[in-house]
């Protein structure tokens, strides 16, 4: 009779609950976190996404289904997500209001120019994803659509190649960028994203501590 099969979950929680027990009873603190990404069960496609975290002798375990290449905070491990969150939000609603202000200014143009039709109508599109993500989106949304707002003004930055800077259009375009705070909102937005990845970085790195009590 073969033993029994014991998934890859499942011993690393035992395994983890008998080191962090030693740790304990040594009169240390005993915090860390484990990522680990294996298949499960065998004939499965999902794999386990799923990060382990030892402290005070707790085991638990998260999905890390939230987290992604661009550096994106799991709200549920990250304490200062909320703090975050709410800077997000009121930076979606202020790029918001000057983007359709600009949009507002510049309408009457659209019939002038397909390449300015063409910027506007990008400018509506963040616009319509801004109300969506703030009425159902979570935090990881609201930052990748702030990312986004970065390449939508360097996008309306740019001349295009047919009429370069000195159109009717662009040097309006110009004005309202300015007049409406999309530049401003613009590097607001930079400074914010840096601080948020600044801080969850830090925060992963205090993940792995060993201290005397």
């Amino acid at each position: 009779m073969s033993p029994p099969h014991i998934p890859v979950a499942t011993w690393l929680i035992l395994t983890l609950s008998v080191l962090a027990l030693q740790h304990s009873q040594a009169n240390v603190i005993f915090h860390f976190s484990l990522d680990f990404n294996v298949k499960h069960p065998a004939n499965s496609s999902e794999p386990i996404n799923q990060t382990i975290f030892v402290e005070n002798n707790r085991v638990s375990m998260q999905d890390n289904a939230l987290r992604s290449s661009t550096n994106v905070p799991d709200a549920q491990s990250w304490p200062e997500e909320s703090l975050y969150n709410q800077a997000a939000v009121q930076l979606l609603l202020s790029t918001k209001r000057s983007v359709q202000k600009l949009n507002t200014e510049l309408a009457p143009l659209v019939g002038r120019s397909d390449d300015l039709a063409a910027r506007l109508k990008k400018t509506m599109r963040y616009v319509n994803e801004v109300d969506a993500s703030l009425e159902n989106g979570h935090y990881a949304q609201h930052v990748e659509l702030l990312r986004k707002y970065l390449l939508l003004v360097d996008n309306l930055r740019s001349p295009s190649k047919a009429g370069g800077v000195r159109t009717l259009e662009f040097v309006l375009l110009k004005l309202a960028l300015e007049k409406y705070e999309v530049l401003l909102n613009q590097q607001e937005v930079q400074a914010y994203l840096q601080r948020a990845d600044l801080a969850w970085t830090r925060y992963k790195s205090t993940q792995v501590v060993i201290s005397d009590s």
